[in-house]
């Protein structure tokens, strides 16, 4: 169908369309230092990588990542500006497209929770290697939103 293998029903011929599931992340930049959690669940256990998971069905891509960011970290935040979005087939949990956001203020205590095993701020010029490669490219973004200027 469309020029691409799908799965039908044979009784009632209905499409299951395997859509991308969508993510979103936060950039949570404080001090020169970015937050990353440490993975507890797959994939990449024991991996550091950005607060973040996946949107739950009426939840906004904002909401799904201040809520992933409380979860994750016992942080809150609140406005968030759009940085970019990243899409991947055929990730470990199928094809994904994550919105990534930069959160600048804070509240709350750092603290692992939820699928994380730690969780800290490390300096941007020592990240440590980071799990997932859409993660990666939102990184790589941040020294050009250094030169930008800030935001009251």
């Amino acid at each position: 169908m469309d020029g691409r293998k799908r799965m039908v029903c044979p009784s009632c011929e209905t499409v299951h369309y395997d859509n991308p599931r969508p993510a979103a992340t936060i950039l949570l930049v404080h001090d020169q230092k970015l937050l990353l959690v440490k993975r507890a669940e797959p994939p990449a256990v024991g991996q550091w990588c950005l607060p973040g998971g996946y949107m739950e069905v009426g939840e906004s891509a904002e909401d799904a990542a201040r809520r992933e960011l409380t979860e994750e970290t016992g942080l809150s935040c609140g406005d968030l500006k759009f940085l970019a979005f990243c899409s991947r087939p055929g990730g470990p949990r199928g094809d994904i497209l994550i919105f990534s956001f930069i959160a600048r203020k804070f509240s709350g205590q750092l603290i692992a929770g939820d699928d994380a095993s730690d969780a800290r701020f490390f300096p941007l010029d020592q990240l440590p290697p980071v799990a997932f490669l859409c993660h990666q490219e939102m990184i790589e973004r941040l020294p050009q939103l250094a030169a930008e200027p800030q935001q009251p």
